[in-house]
């Protein structure tokens, strides 16, 4: 059987869409072309892949803010727009897609419902009733989802169920080496000091005097941060370790308590992945992406969650509490089998190619 013919838009901002491209690649059940902004971003898909490496949104020579109309988000006018949107539509033209997922922007979404080609639209937690939102949620074919259904608002569900498919999150390999079904693991001895990894964003506005905070407020547990802070102290408890950016963060995170991650959707299933307690904190964003999907989690997983770093609480207490979370709860929730990922986007892509 042919395979089907997926043309997948990811976002530039920060990484986390290519990972989602690069999971549905590795299924080896489709035929994939990704487009996103830029060469660098090729870097992070097998090699090999067909990628189309477009234009940036934005103009070097031009402050300029961005014209914006009540059903767009991002419309700024110029020629690097031009060229940006000739250039995928070349690329659609000649790959010719059986679907075009985006992930995520309403703009190309729209703007690929206009050049003829079906489209799947990534659906986001958060508040999405935005005429913008509405509008994207309207004209696309279908609504996808990295999360599973149990998460779901029962008010998306009644106005957009039929169209909305649920995949999950591949397990990633290093929940392999967790058995969650065996009981949780021995704490250390009351002499030990107890560990607690921090995991931050790319895209990250927590500040380092919020954690050193933290760190000085809890001395029976050591506090190690994987990620970007920013930097606005100069104290550091000595307690306190910042790795910045590490190839692979799961090495560090299999040897914590407690990890204690932001809510974006990458942060959160690589959190699940090491088989540890979590504590969650969500970063401010649009839409208030990652609060309503830390609120999600807290509901359905029993994770503990703060509302921010400026929550006044006693932190060795609070360390203590998510400690003592079940750390299958989450994986169980969030992850799928790779066999049942790809059978779960075919269904979606067969069922939108049968219209």
């Amino acid at each position: 059987m042919k395979k089907p013919r997926i043309s997948y838009y990811a976002h530039h901002m920060g990484t986390g869409h290519l990972r989602h491209a690069r999971r549905i690649i590795d299924t080896g059940a489709f035929e994939v072309q990704v487009a996103s902004t830029g060469e660098k971003h090729r870097d992070l898909l097998p090699r090999g892949a067909d990628y189309i490496s477009l234009p940036p949104d934005t103009d070097e020579q031009r402050s300029e803010r961005p014209v914006l109309g009540e059903f767009l988000h991002y419309a700024p006018r110029g020629k690097h727009i031009v060229d940006r949107f000739s250039a995928l539509n070349r690329a659609w033209e000649q790959f010719a897609p059986d679907v075009v997922m985006v992930d995520v922007s309403i703009e190309v979404a729209l703007f690929a419902r206009l050049s003829g080609y079906r489209v799947a639209l990534r659906r986001m937690p958060g508040k999405r009733t935005d005429k913008a939102h509405k509008m994207g949620y309207a004209i696309a074919d279908a609504l996808f989802a990295y999360f599973p259904e149990a998460l779901e608002e029962a008010k998306h569900l009644a106005e957009y169920g039929p169209k909305s498919y649920y995949f999950k999150t591949p397990q990633p390999v290093a929940t392999s080496a967790v058995d969650l079904n065996e009981s949780i693991p021995k704490r250390h001895s009351s002499s030990d000091r107890r560990r607690v990894v921090v995991q931050t964003s790319l895209g990250a506005l927590v500040g380092l005097s919020n954690i050193a905070h933290a760190a000085r407020s809890s001395p029976l547990w050591s506090w190690d941060v994987l990620g970007v802070i920013r930097e606005d102290t100069e104290f550091m408890p000595e307690n306190l370790t910042l790795h910045g950016i590490v190839q692979d963060p799961s090495q560090i995170m299999a040897k914590a308590d407690v990890v204690l991650t932001s809510t974006g959707h990458n942060a959160v299933a690589a959190a699940a992945a090491c088989g540890k307690p979590v504590l969650l904190i969500p970063e401010e964003r649009p839409f208030g992406e990652q609060r309503s999907y830390a609120q999600m989690l807290q509901q359905s997983a029993g994770c503990m969650m703060l509302d921010s770093w400026l929550t006044p609480l006693d932190w060795n207490a609070a360390l203590d509490q998510a400690a003592a979370g079940d750390p299958r709860a989450l994986p169980q929730l969030l992850f799928t089998d790779a066999d049942e990922f790809s059978r779960n986007i075919e269904a979606m892509i067969r069922e939108l190619m049968s219209k």
